[in-house]
């Protein structure tokens, strides 16, 4: 078996990323594992047969891993000052934000909103956020990664059709608005990065290069800060990324049959993929299954993007034009409610979620073997409908 140029790129990623788990676990003299990650590296950039250069590729790629965790000892290396100053300014704009919200919408819905925009459930009822975990909501009111994938990818998808290709700098300004009014915080930044990746790969036309990228981009945000490849938001947000490039289309194939317009059917596939996807490390993580959540998911999601649009709109209006801000705000009133009713029906099921737990080395397999069923159903759908695929994943112009 030949690998191409990609997969070669691709293998020394994964690698890499392995190695620097097994450098938390592992305690080589430095110098030994430095010399001989050296000697891999000279036989892997020297002419030999295609194993020999598989194995010094995977050596090189394990021992800089190896040595990345030692040398830092897991830690971010790189720290940016500017951005903790940022924040103490944020957080008064924020709260600032928050006041003229509440003087809008009746509670719950304002601080749902502002759960929703900023990422801060504080203010939310305890039986609400109760309600939420329970149908596997709680991630559209949490600053996280899986978060600002799936709501950037969404607000794409939902206006592919109307603005074609500038979908994607919409997009964009979302990630870029979130990342600011959040402050920044280190998940926000990285799943800012890995969803840009995705962005720009569909921009230049190349969304078969998607998974190539998203892993360079991980492997990248690795180097900087080892420790997070244990990060549960940071694996979430690989995971949910994943199944947006290779398991939504795929699920788009179906649904694209149905009579509703194409960017409905592409937003459902994307959350159920990632809802899907992602199911295994939550269950690892907080030893809950929602059973609920695909569902809730499905009918909560696709609106997201529209709340924060008109929440959006109508923040920057409050300032600059009250009375049209007001009336931005108070239209989200109706999407508020229909989340809070969607949330307190399944949650009343006696069904609705159970108690369950995954072993990691479980986690592991499962999670292989769901990428290794993915890979699969792209390769056959490639084979039997590379046009429809093809016309799934390409924006248009």
């Amino acid at each position: 078996m030949t690998f191409t140029p990609s997969q070669k790129f691709l293998l020394f990623w994964l690698i890499f990323i392995s190695g620097l788990v097994i450098g938390k676990y592992s305690n080589f003299p430095l110098l030994i594992l430095g010399w001989l990650t050296g000697l891999w590296g000279l036989l892997w950039w020297s002419k030999q047969e295609e194993w020999v250069e598989l194995l010094a590729l995977g050596a090189t790629a394990a021992g800089a891993g190896m040595i990345v965790w030692q040398l830092t000892g897991g830690e971010t290396w790189l720290h940016l000052n500017f951005l903790s100053q940022l924040s103490t300014w944020l957080e008064t704009l924020r709260n600032s934000i928050g006041e003229r919200i509440f003087a809008v919408l009746p509670e719950p819905h304002g601080s749902l909103l502002g759960g929703i925009i900023f990422g801060n459930k504080v203010q939310l009822d305890k039986d609400l956020v109760d309600a939420f975990r329970v149908v596997g909501l709680t991630h559209i009111i949490a600053v996280s990664g899986y978060n600002l994938t799936i709501l950037s990818k969404n607000a794409e998808t939902l206006l592919r059709g109307w603005l074609g290709r500038k979908a994607m700098w919409v997009s964009l300004g979302l990630i870029l608005f979130f990342v600011i009014i959040t402050g920044a915080p280190a998940s926000i930044l990285r799943a800012a990065v890995m969803a840009t990746t995705i962005i720009w790969a569909r921009m230049i036309g190349r969304p078969s290069r998607s998974v190539n990228l998203l892993i360079l981009a991980a492997g990248v945000l690795a180097i900087f800060e080892p420790k997070i490849v244990f990060s549960i938001g940071f694996q979430l947000s690989v995971v949910a990324t994943y199944a947006l490039v290779r398991l939504a289309p795929i699920i788009n194939i179906p649904l694209s049959r149905l009579p509703i317009p194409n960017a409905i059917s592409s937003i459902l596939a994307e959350t159920l993929a990632a809802t899907l996807l992602t199911a295994p490390l939550i269950v690892a993580y907080f030893e809950r299954l929602s059973i609920v959540s695909p569902l809730t998911n499905i009918l909560v999601l696709p609106l997201i993007p529209l709340l924060m649009g008109l929440g959006i709109i109508g923040i920057i209006l409050l300032f600059s034009l009250p009375p049209l801000g007001k009336l931005a705000i108070f239209i989200c009133w109706p999407i508020l409610q229909w989340i809070i009713s969607v949330t307190g029906w399944f949650a009343e099921l006696p069904w609705a979620a159970t108690s369950t737990s995954l072993g990691m080395w479980w986690t592991v397999a499962l999670m292989v073997a769901i990428i290794v069923g993915v890979e699969m159903l792209n390769r056959l759908a490639e084979q039997r409908q590379p046009d429809l695929l093809a016309q799934l994943e390409v924006l248009p112009q």
